[in-house]
């Protein structure tokens, strides 16, 4: 049996999570329980849970659509875009043009599962909102797709405490890392640990330059719902002190490891 550690829940606040679960729960989740370390206690983790996914594009949408599935009791998304026709290859939690993407993606996720609880903040995320509202969520996961607005995530999850999953892709290739959780030196790692500074526009390709493959972006978009709820569960080994990278042209996944700048 694996060992079982400590949810973010458990972590940073003393929640009860004893509710039992209902038989229509039990049938629901039978899959998610009979996972090896989830259990019945790690699913009524997850119903405990709440979550912010900033983001409800490429990588929102298998984050939000997954999460939602197993059972992540109340999730929040920010987002203040709209949908438009060249996001239809990868968004595919959208069915309509034109509508914000918060609300949209929220609407797909209340018809899956009526179990959880879906809010939105149909809006760009800026540096005071975050802060302000970080700290009300067990976990935040950045969905975004500008370096600009991964730094203002991650500086405002080190200002506040807050547990992290980050991911990014562009073209064929993506990466994925748990930041916010101490490591095995008891270090809590955040995106400027990896890159300290954000990159000058030019040195870095564009998804409008070199294009995007939708189902690459669910890959990782996947990854990162699976490290959303080990950590809300309590069980595996998070990405944390770990970068996974994803280099989908050549079907090769690399784990590098990560040490906090000093």
């Amino acid at each position: 049996m694996t060992d079982r550690v400590p949810s973010v829940r458990e972590e940073r606040a003393n929640v009860s999570r004893d509710t039992p679960l209902t038989a229509e729960q039990r049938e629901r989740y039978v899959r998610n329980i009979d996972v090896v370390g989830m259990g019945i206690e790690g699913q009524r983790r997850l119903l405990a849970s709440k979550v912010l996914v900033i983001g409800a594009g490429g990588l929102g949408s298998p984050v939000l659509t997954y999460l939602a599935a197993a059972g992540v009791g109340r999730i929040d998304i920010v987002d203040g875009d709209h949908v438009e026709l060249k996001n239809m290859q990868r968004q595919v939690i959208h069915t309509e043009l034109g509508r914000n993407k918060a609300e949209s993606a929220a609407e797909r996720m209340r018809a899956l599962n009526p179990d959880v609880t879906v809010g939105v903040f149909p809006e760009y995320l800026t540096h005071e909102r975050a802060v302000e509202l970080f700290p009300n969520y067990d976990l935040v996961l950045d969905c975004c797709d500008t370096f600009g607005a991964k730094f203002l995530i991650s500086d405002a999850a080190a200002e506040v405490d807050a547990p992290l999953v980050w991911a990014t892709a562009v073209g064929m290739q993506g990466q994925c890392s748990v930041f916010g959780v101490p490591d095995a030196h008891g270090e809590c790692i955040y995106l400027r640990d990896l890159i300290p500074e954000e990159p000058a526009v030019g040195d870095y390709p564009l998804a409008v330059e070199v294009g995007v493959l939708g189902a690459m972006v669910g890959q990782v978009g996947a990854l990162q719902a699976t490290e959303a709820i080990k950590l809300l569960a309590g069980f595996g080994e998070p990405l944390v002190g770990r970068v996974m990278v994803l280099d989908a042209a050549r079907a090769r996944w690399s784990v590098l490891p990560l040490r906090k700048v000093t």
